[in-house]
């Protein structure tokens, strides 16, 4: 059958230029698609398939969506229903966040001045928690430290003392203190015997806080009627807890004193000891109770928990007498066992010094392993300690009459929540007790009400 001579057109895109491949089968030049002729050259049979451009990363979307439009159509209608929700659920989530964050360090009256619309997250740098007493017998935790945004400098933290209440861990106070910039450490606080409490920050701030209303005023020198102060304080601390209601101060003279607020008393550095045996003007006997040591002397002596009484005043110097058995050698002036010495409780001129009226083994046979006095009271005494030498002994709380001697009630669990405690605040409640950062409430009876993580609570935490 003779051929007839027809143009050669792509089946798919009508171009004329094609490629032969192999006998009767071409490659169109234009949309590189494949096709052969029959013997009869009736029919054209075509193979499209579409190269992807490299140079256009859609290439491979556009030609799906003209493959499958409506799949196509579909897939992306959903994938964008999901895009939006999830990205209206981050946004829900992170607001709330950062909302609840606005409300814990939002300051009430005199606090930081942040609003309910602070959106900015906080840093904080927070220093062991302290406890004291309101005048209303309330327990009070004091978490000082700086606060700056977050992504920001921690030179730009602002300085802030907040008070809770230890059973409620309502914030009673928040105050800021525009003088503190960067990090705040917590020198100490301490309740005197008036109630003042009295809080210095990084060696050289003095506050004191007003027990009834939980005001706070810083301290100066010249607030002092003390001649000495007027140049100001370059350094301030408490004296050591046994030596009384006094501060240690350095002027910026660069003269150091000690300095007791109650009694109005000023000693010079050196010779602060002579206010222990001072006559005092209207003295009256206290009783009190401490552990005594294990000495050198009588590394095997039964530590006691020594119920004792001395001639004092509140405020004024004071030096709590050191229990534990030694040798006491007298005026001999020769310190060697081979001269005359008596094995006493107390040395006499530290019963002279604390102005001793006198003591006794308040819970004689008891055994006990690094020991405490927590708190004391007329009525109540509380105590810490080990039951056996053990490294690994669970420490034990232990509330006694402070009369009678009798056990009231005791506390330990196997979390050991007391190994590291170091200040007990009381109100009719109970016991406030608190570590570095943790305070536990402890009812009348001895049980374990709860226990909070203040620097979580302040971190929005908890």
């Amino acid at each position: 059958m003779p051929k007839h001579i027809k143009a050669l057109k792509c089946p798919q895109c009508g171009s004329t230029r094609a490629t032969l491949i192999r006998e009767d089968h071409y490659r169109c030049d234009s949309c590189s698609t494949e096709f052969f002729l029959d013997s009869d050259d009736i029919t054209i049979h075509h193979k499209h398939e579409t190269v992807p451009d490299n140079s256009n990363p859609f290439s491979f979307i556009q030609s799906q969506f003209s493959a499958h439009p409506k799949r196509s159509l579909l897939i992306a209608g959903g994938a964008s229903f999901a895009f939006f929700l999830l990205v209206i659920i981050g946004n829900l989530t992170s607001s709330r966040s950062m909302d609840r964050v606005a409300e814990r360090i939002a300051a009430s009256q005199g606090g930081y001045g942040y609003t309910g619309t602070l959106k900015e997250r906080m840093s904080y740098d927070l220093e062991p928690i302290e406890l004291f007493a309101s005048a209303a017998g309330r327990p009070v935790v004091v978490v000082c430290g700086s606060a700056y945004q977050m992504n920001t400098s921690s030179k730009n933290a602002q300085g802030f003392v907040r008070l809770y209440d230890g059973e409620t861990k309502k914030v009673l106070k928040d105050i800021q203190l525009p003088d503190l910039k960067g990090s705040v450490d917590v020198t100490g606080l301490r309740q005197f015997g008036d109630g003042s409490v009295y809080l210095i920050l990084n060696k050289k701030h003095l506050y004191r806080i007003d027990p009834s209303t939980l005001d706070m005023k810083e301290i100066h020198g010249e607030d002092y009627k003390v001649a000495e102060f007027s140049e100001g304080f370059a350094t301030v601390e408490f004296v050591y807890r046994d030596n009384g209601d006094g501060l240690k101060v350095m002027t910026n003279l660069g003269k150091s004193f000690v300095y007791y607020p109650i009694p109005n008393k000023l000693y010079g550095e050196k010779m602060a000891y002579k206010g222990y045996l001072e006559k005092l003007p209207a003295p009256k006997v206290g009783t009190h109770f401490t552990f005594s040591r294990q000495t050198t002397d009588y590394e095997d002596q039964q530590i006691q928990l020594v119920r004792y009484r001395t001639l004092e005043q509140v405020g004024y110097p004071y030096d709590e007498p050191d229990f534990g058995w030694q040798k006491d050698y007298g005026g001999s002036g020769i310190f060697t066992d081979a001269s005359p010495y008596r094995k006493v409780f107390v040395l006499p001129y530290t019963a002279e010094r604390s102005r001793l009226q006198g003591y006794e083994d308040f819970t004689p046979g008891a055994y006990y392993f690094s020991p405490a006095v927590l708190h004391e009271a007329a009525d109540r005494v509380l105590i810490s300690f080990k039951p056996t030498a053990a490294s690994d002994a669970t420490r034990i709380l232990r509330c006694l009459d402070a009369q009678t001697g009798k056990v009231l009630w005791s506390y330990s669990d196997e979390e050991d929540h007391f190994a590291y405690t170091l200040k007990t605040t009381r109100f009719s409640g109970g016991y406030v007790v608190a570590s570095s950062s943790e305070a536990w409430v402890l009812t009348n009876d001895g049980k374990l009400k709860e226990g909070t993580d203040f620097h979580k609570v302040v971190e929005g935490e908890d």
